[in-house]
């Protein structure tokens, strides 16, 4: 082929275009994009592009090369860097989507022409909110920490966050934010209902931060953010049928990109900042770990022999009190998948420990003591929903768990054991499903671990 001088103009020379990714390749490649863009935002030069360059390694041993690039010099090395680009700008365009900048004249004047309209269903109640500046945000998001020192097993693609440290203790625990008066806020219309619909619509990340900030400045507590994760709760019930078969890690990580946008006026528990957010769900999950039977779920014979046996009153009310126990126990469980996920994402360790201790065998245990506690005890307790619970937690904690330890992997295979054997006991046909599921999930990613110990 003749020289041509336009084809090394780097202002004409148009870069080889990639081969469209299957489904399969794209969710590969998707899973990563969280850590990437932790990563981009670090302070280890290279870091990013290192971590890029290993998926797309992997990326090679799963899918094999493009016919694209057999035969051609140098192809792997090619690839790797098409891989690298593909990661630069897919958080690119999401970073310019969430600053709201177009990348041309044509998409400005889209903006513009459609700035008016609703990010979520317009049969929903519509706030006047406050939204968040990206520069704002991004000076208050949590600082991004050198690569670990430890190696836990990655479940998705994503590595636990580390943390910042807590606002001083003389931090006032009930403020009022300070909000520009060219956006005046109309908080009535926020409430759980309407941060439920936002979950379960979609709204981004940083429209949900200002409908969560004008619920708080209409409600003030020192614990103004369980209203927000009870409708996380609500939204991942609402999805979910008796057989549990939704996957909760979606709201979970739009709550938890939301709460990067949280200013240090928001406050929960004395955490401040991005932080909240994370705070306010491991204190929500802590509260509902534990299964407790309701006075009313008792025994009544005694109590019932008083009453007449005809009595409409005391058929309604005992219909009423099975109908609240049946859903106290799927609730139970629901919090317990929660849990789950909340592990899997790095969120149980999120501001427990410092900066210093977040890549210390001290920072890993830590934030996974709780969870470990919980799925240790369960299998011993009495009633089949802790079991079920149970479990649930146990999967997770055996897919975030360090490699190389053999005496955790022990442990971890003979409380699987033992769970098995509940698991013959279970009554309930859905929850017996449920665990069934869990239980084969689990030993895959048992073996996954095994294959790492020496």
């Amino acid at each position: 082929m003749p020289f041509s001088p336009m084809s090394s103009d780097p202002r004409v020379h148009k870069p080889r275009l990639p081969k469209a990714y299957t489904d399969q390749q794209l969710a590969f490649l998707k899973s990563n994009l969280p850590e990437f863009e932790r990563r981009s935002q670090g302070s280890i030069r290279g870091d990013a592009k290192k971590f890029a360059l290993e998926r797309a390694s992997d990326f090679i041993v799963r899918f094999g090369l493009p016919d694209e690039f057999v035969g051609v010099e140098e192809s792997e090395s090619r690839f790797k860097e098409q891989i690298y680009n593909w990661f630069k700008n897919t958080i690119g365009r999401t970073r310019r989507k969430l600053e709201g900048r177009p990348r041309s004249a044509k998409k400005a004047a889209e903006k513009a022409a459609h700035a008016n309209e609703l990010p979520w269903n317009t049969n929903v109640a519509t706030p006047n909110i406050v939204p968040y500046s990206h520069a704002e945000s991004s000076h208050n998001s949590p600082v991004a920490t050198p690569q670990t020192i430890i190696s836990p097993i990655q479940y998705g693609g994503l590595q636990p966050t580390s943390s910042l440290v807590p606002p001083p203790v003389h931090a006032t625990p009930t403020p009022s934010p300070h909000i520009p008066h060219s956006h005046p806020i109309q908080t009535m219309n926020i409430s759980q209902s309407t941060l439920r619909e936002a979950f379960l619509q979609g709204v981004d990340s940083s429209t949900l931060a200002s409908m969560i900030q004008s619920y708080v400045l209409a409600h003030p507590s020192s614990t103004p953010l369980t209203t927000a994760v009870d409708a996380l709760f609500d939204a991942v019930s609402s999805e979910s049928s008796s057989s549990y078969n939704r996957d909760p890690h979606t709201h979970l990580r739009r709550f938890l990109d939301a709460s990067s946008y949280f200013s240090t006026n928001i406050i929960h528990a004395g955490v401040s900042g991005p932080l909240a957010g994370p705070r306010a769900l491991q204190m929500q999950i802590r509260r509902f770990s534990t299964w407790m039977l309701n006075a009313s779920t008792r025994p009544t014979a005694q109590r019932s022999a008083t009453l007449p046996a005809t009595s409409s009153s005391s058929l309604s009310d005992e219909m009423q009190r099975i109908a609240s126990d049946r859903q106290r126990r799927k609730d139970h469980i629901q919090w317990a998948r929660i849990h789950a996920a909340a592990l899997e994402l790095g969120i149980m360790a999120m501001g427990r420990v410092s900066d210093a201790e977040a890549n210390s065998l001290y920072g890993y245990a830590i934030g996974r003591a709780f969870s470990e506690m919980m799925a240790r005890d369960a299998v011993w307790e009495s009633d089949e929903v802790e079991w079920v619970a149970g479990i649930c937690v146990l999967r997770s904690v055996i897919r975030t768990a360090m490699r190389g330890d053999r005496r955790q992997r022990d442990e971890y295979d003979e409380l699987l054991r033992a769970y098995e054997d509940r698991w013959k006991e279970i009554k309930d046909e859905a929850r017996q499903a449920l665990v069934t599921e869990v239980l084969l999930t689990a030993k895959d990613d048992l073996a996954r671990l095994d294959e790492s110990v020496p």
